[in-house]
Formats: C-alpha cells, sequence, structure tokens
C-alpha cells in the first residue's frame, strides 16, 4: 500500500503552495463553477481513457494514452452543446451522445443522437438520431434513417465488433415539440457502429420498458412501470419464446427487478426490499436451479452504489447510514479484497472503482469525500501501484473545507431522523460554543424519488454557505429515501405535516446543541426544498428570521393543474398516493394560503422555462406576500428551468442568496 500513500501526498502536495489561506474567504466561483473532469473510463485493454472535461464552459471528449497521459483524440461539440456519454465498444471504437442547447432552455437537453468514432478521432459517424439521414455517404446517398426517438444500448455484442444491440424509445408529439416520455413500448434493434445501419429485432409487449440483453444479443428480461408507479418483470429463454412474469417462473418477490447478468450468464443479479423496514438490497438468481439469495451482508439502510467483481455481479455495496460504509458480498471475490486495500489506504473517504480493464489488472478508482469533490487514479491491482490522473473542481483545496458530521434527532413523535451538521471554520478553526454562527437549514428536493435524500459528500451548496461563516443543517426527513420503504411511505400525505414537523425538530435540535445561533436562523430549499421552506416558517413562524424558495411548490393544487407530472406515465397515481385529494388538506399544507402567519423575510426564486413546478407558484406567492405587508426579493430566470444551470446566472443567484442571508441573518 506504500505506493498508494505515495499518490495521495502527491494530489494534496498540488495544494500546498496555494494563496489562499484558511482565514480567507474562498471566491464565490470556486462553488457555482461546474465541475471540469466529469467522468472517465478505461478502454478494454486498458491503453486508453476517455475523459468528459468542461472545458470553456464546455463538456468536451478527450481519449488519452495511460502509457504517458497525451491526448490522442477527441470530440469538442459546436455551438453550446455538450458531451453527454460515453461507452467504450471495442478497444478501437466508442459510441457517445450529445445533449443540445435548444428551445432557450438553459441546460443542455440529450437529444437520443448516437455517435462514433475511432480513439484517435477518426471515422466519425452520426449513427442514429432524428438527424441521421442529413449525413451523406461518399457517394452522397444516405444509408440511415431518422428516427424520432431516444436509444439505450443494451448489448456490445461479444465477438462482434460491427453491432450493438440498442433500444429506442420512440418520442411523443406534444403540439409542435416532441418529448422522450418514453411511454411506447421500446424497439430491439442491431446497429452498425460503422455505417449507422439498423435492423429491427423485436418490439416489447410493454410500455414503460427496459430489457436485459445476454452477450449474444437475446433479450431475456424485461422490466416496466405499469400506470399505477408499480414495477413488474418478465422472463423468457430467448428471443422466439413467450414472455412469462418473473414470479411465475422463478420464487422471488413480485417486486424483485432483474438489473444485469453476470459474465458467464449463469446469474441474473436483481434489487428488491429486505426485512420489516424494507431495506433496499441486491439479490441474485441462480437461472440453472431458479434458487436465489440476497448478496450482502446485513445493513440498516439502502444500496446507493454497487461495485461489481470479475464475473460482473456485485462484489461491494456503499450504504449511507451517516458516512459512507461498505458491505460486501458474502460470497468472498478479488474484487472485495482490493477494495478493503483501498479503503484501508485512502482513510475516511467514499472509494469506488469507476471502470476496469477487460483483463481487471487495472482499475480507475474514484475517491471522494465531504471535503473532497472527487479524485481519480489509476491503480495496478498486481503490483498495487496507484497513479493519480486529476482531481474534478481541482481549484477546491480540500484542507480549506468544512467537514460534514452525521446527526441523529428523536422526532416530536419519537421517530429518529438522521441529517447532516456542517460548521463553518473562523480563522482556521471550528465554530464553538463561545462562537456560534447563524444556521441555514438547507432542505432536499424529492421527496420521495430514488436518491432524493442528503448524503455525506462533497456539496457545493453547503461549502459555499459555510465558507460565509453559516452552519449547515441538512435533515433527511421522512420521506425521504435512502432508509427503506417503511421510512419513505411515513412521508406520503404529510408534505405539510409530519415532514415540516421533523425539519423544525431538527432545528430546534441544532439550537440545543449550544453549537447554533437560535436567534439567527434562515430556511432554504429547491422543488420539494423550496417548498418546505416556506412551509417550515408558516408552522414555526418564531424560529426562522428568513427564508428563500427556490422552484419551489406553493400551492399543492397546482401540482395537478399546472405542473407535468400528471401528464407523465403513472404522475397521477403518484399525486395520488403521495397527496391525496383531500383538498381541505391541500389547502392547509399550501403556503399561499397563510402568508399572514410568515414573519420571516422572504427570498424566492424561479426560472420561467419551470415545467415540473411552473413559475405560476412563485408570482401566486409573491403577489400574496405583497399584499400582507411582506414583499418577497424574487431573482427571475426566463432561460431557466427547474434548476439554473448557466453559469453567469448561477453567479447572480448566489451572491444574491449570500447578500439575502448577510442582511437578515449576522445582525
Amino acid at each position: 500500500m506504500k505506493r498508494i500513500f505515495l499518490a495521495m501526498l502527491a494530489v494534496y502536495s498540488l495544494f500546498i503552495s496555494s494563496s489562499t489561506s484558511a482565514s480567507d474567504k474562498l471566491p464565490l466561483d470556486y462553488f457555482i463553477k461546474h465541475g471540469d473532469y466529469l467522468d472517465l473510463q478505461l478502454s478494454p485493454d486498458g491503453k486508453h481513457l476517455a475523459a468528459r472535461v468542461r472545458l470553456d464552459n464546455k463538456v468536451v471528449l478527450g481519449v488519452l494514452s495511460t502509457a504517458d497521459m497525451k491526448i490522442v483524440g477527441g470530440v469538442r461539440p459546436q455551438n453550446n452543446d455538450i458531451i453527454h456519454s460515453v461507452t467504450w465498444v471495442n478497444n478501437e471504437r466508442l459510441v457517445f451522445e450529445y445533449a443540445e442547447k435548444q428551445f432557450s432552455f438553459d441546460r443542455p437537453v440529450p437529444t437520443g443522437e448516437l455517435f462514433a468514432m475511432n480513439f484517435d478521432g477518426s471515422k466519425r459517424e452520426m449513427l442514429y438520431g432524428y438527424r441521421a439521414s442529413d449525413e451523406q455517404t461518399g457517394s452522397r446517398i444516405t444509408n440511415k434513417d431518422d428516427s424520432l426517438a431516444s436509444q439505450d444500448v443494451i448489448s456490445l455484442l461479444e465477438n462482434d465488433d460491427r453491432y450493438i444491440l440498442i433500444a429506442e424509445y420512440p418520442w411523443d408529439k406534444e403540439g409542435n415539440t416532441y418529448y422522450n416520455n418514453r411511454v411506447r413500448p421500446a424497439i430491439i434493434s442491431k446497429l452498425n457502429i460503422t455505417s449507422g445501419r439498423k435492423r429491427k429485432v423485436d418490439v416489447l409487449p410493454h410500455k414503460r420498458s427496459v430489457p436485459l440483453a445476454t452477450k449474444k444479443g437475446q433479450v431475456i428480461f424485461m422490466r416496466w412501470q405499469d400506470e399505477t408507479g408499480n414495477y413488474h418483470a418478465a422472463y423468457r429463454e430467448n428471443n422466439d419464446s413467450e414472455w412469462k412474469n418473473l414470479e411465475d417462473v422463478f420464487s422471488v418477490a413480485e417486486d424483485m427487478i432483474p438489473r444485469g447478468l453476470s459474465e458467464d450468464e449463469k446469474y441474473v443479479y436483481m434489487t428488491g426490499f429486505t426485512g420489516e423496514e424494507g431495506i433496499y438490497t441486491y439479490f441474485k438468481l441462480n437461472l440453472e436451479t431458479g434458487e436465489s439469495s440476497e448478496i450482502f451482508q446485513s445493513h440498516n439502510t439502502d444500496i446507493e452504489q454497487v461495485i461489481f467483481d470479475k464475473q460482473g455481479l456485485p462484489a461491494v455495496g456503499i450504504t449511507y447510514p451517516g458516512t459512507s460504509e461498505y458491505v460486501y458480498a458474502q460470497d468472498t471475490t478479488r474484487a472485495s479484497e482490493i477494495h478493503k486495500a483501498l479503503v484501508d489506504a485512502f482513510g475516511e473517504q467514499t472509494v469506488t472503482i469507476a471502470s476496469h480493464t477487460r483483463d481487471w489488472k487495472t482499475l480507475l478508482v474514484h475517491v471522494r469525500s465531504d471535503v473532497n469533490p472527487g479524485e481519480y487514479y489509476l491503480f495496478d491491482s498486481e503490483t498495487l501501484a496507484a497513479q493519480f490522473i486529476w482531481a474534478n473542481s481541482s481549484w477546491i483545496d480540500p484542507r480549506l473545507l468544512a467537514p460534514v458530521k452525521p446527526i441523529n434527532v428523536t422526532a416530536s413523535d419519537g421517530e429518529i431522523i438522521k441529517g447532516y451538521l456542517t460548521l463553518p471554520k473562523t480563522q482556521g478553526k471550528e465554530s464553538s460554543p463561545e462562537n456560534k454562527p447563524p444556521l441555514v437549514v438547507v432542505i432536499h428536493g424529492g421527496p420521495h424519488q430514488s436518491g432524493t435524500r442528503d448524503f455525506w459528500d462533497y456539496n457545493s451548496e453547503v461549502q459555499l454557505l459555510a465558507s460565509r461563516g453559516y452552519a449547515v443543517l441538512q435533515v433527511n426527513f421522512r420521506g425521504s429515501d435512502g432508509y427503506g420503504e417503511r421510512y419513505k411511505k411515513l412521508g406520503y400525505r404529510e408534505w405539510g405535516g409530519k415532514m415540516i414537523d421533523d425539519i423544525n425538530d431538527s432545528v430546534k435540535w441544532a439550537i440545543d446543541q449550544q453549537l447554533v445561533d437560535g436567534d439567527n436562523v434562515c430556511a432554504y430549499g429547491a422543488s420539494y426544498g423550496g417548498y418546505a421552506a416556506l412551509m417550515s416558517v408558516v408552522k414555526e413562524p418564531d424560529l426562522y428570521n428568513c427564508t428563500v424558495g427556490y422552484v419551489g411548490i406553493y400551492d399543492l393544487e397546482y401540482m395537478f393543474t399546472e405542473s407535468d407530472i400528471p401528464n407523465n406515465w403513472g404522475g397521477k397515481a403518484y399525486l395520488q398516493r403521495v397527496l391525496g385529494n383531500d383538498k381541505a388538506q391541500l389547502k392547509a399544507y399550501s403556503p399561499l394560503y397563510h402568508v399572514d402567519k410568515i414573519k420571516a423575510k422572504v427570498m424566492l426564486i424561479h426560472g420561467s422555462k419551470d415545467r415540473r413546478v411552473p413559475e405560476i407558484n412563485s408570482e401566486a406567492l409573491s403577489e400574496a406576500l405583497i399584499k400582507a405587508g411582506n414583499p418577497p426579493e424574487y431573482l427571475q430566470y426566463s432561460q431557466a428551468g427547474h434548476g439554473v444551470f448557466d453559469e453567469e446566472d448561477r453567479r447572480e443567484l448566489y451572491q444574491g442568496l449570500i447578500d439575502f442571508l448577510d442582511k437578515n441573518l449576522k445582525s
């Protein structure tokens, strides 16, 4: 492990010459800029790295030689387009997707088009998409069809360097605009990665379906979501067989969802729930015997990410009961042994294997933490030597950031609420009972979708606020993802009830700990978090000095009448499940109808192109607050959707946020 430590020391030595000391205020741009290295992928033979890199506010694709880290090829999109995704097909060729700046939005939108090129940038072709026929062959006669659809690569087709297998998802047209709603049955096609010619193989029988294919192109599993929001799965032996419900063929629970196949294709790994809490975990199913079993040892919070072994089965699960923790497959593998050694070397950080060569000799290791935006290393699994590649957001010095501490809070009804508290550094020292900072509770969005919770991880908003002298509280209130199905369902129809009580109980807890200033508290959040920031001050008017709603919902009726959710697949059933249709309760839980209770100063932030939470929410609340004699500060972004993407606008937004907090706190 000595070489791993030497590589780590080399990384931190990059910051020794930094002119920014712990007592200086870090520049705003450090926190509002998008990351520079977004992701890296090794070629199957390990000779090259494909890197999505942000350069001059564009995301470009660069291909580097791992021997000397010199650039050997790449693509720089035109206009305001970005490289959205990259996949190695073989050692020579890779495929990639664009996201395009269109429809006057500030955020590039993936179009589903697929391109291919050799690693040196040669033989670049548009393979698939709505403009595929625009690209001419040498004879000026196109051999590609336009496809008003998006695609997913579902098999690289073993021993076939010419074709890949894709699932096509036809677009829906609303007015004059096409949308990738994926509500039509998927079409399975073989696509030539040189010419772009394709041939239809099959059509899946269900809407909203996702296929799982073998290396030879046999689509043997399918999962889909019905309009009530429930998930289902089916199995068949080969492309010519009849589909059967998974639970009718194998002895598995109905909510088991197939995710991938082992290298030998004797096992399928699946996700499902276990125990009374309904913890999200992984299972494996032996396709020959029909026996299934849990892959990981017992864990109390959901598996959020997995690392696979050489056989293509989950070997390591990453979960967040507080800081990141690891659970290992009950069948020990070389991958789990390597990971344990990496964890020992990198200390209290989150260590993942982001990519690997086909023979598993060379690994691409990614390391991150609460104060580390992410670093990449090349790791030789035989010699145990680590070579530093790049640090994401490389302008950030982790030594100057504030540590994020896990907390447990007992809510007023006895439920245990988990979250995180970040205390700012003052002249190089953390805050103390004698030096209590003002508090900002930063409330996450969602609230019930996968991944909608706060994590022990680098968060640019949290670190920006801490760098300005604010303590930051993050609350995984009931209804949040990550703690099992029971905990998530506790939040159903409690958007303005116990979920808000959990937030306010946690704020009171932080004040009682004597580490924050209870006379200077502000609530801030986006989407559901924006709603909760306003609803919190409605329910506890004397607890807060100010509140900030960013793309928030302020009249729950608008979720049914103005949002795009009811028009999405399963959207009406989702709203009925989590909100209900009791109009009296919806009104009682809507900040718009309780502005007379709001004593806090208010800031509203919204994008005019927001389809998920239309700006009518902020407009109506602003008008009501003005009539109540509490006019809000209002930041409006005409080209933004559900969140501001453009860096110039983000600079204005976060400077406005800091100015608002400085004016209403720190008194």
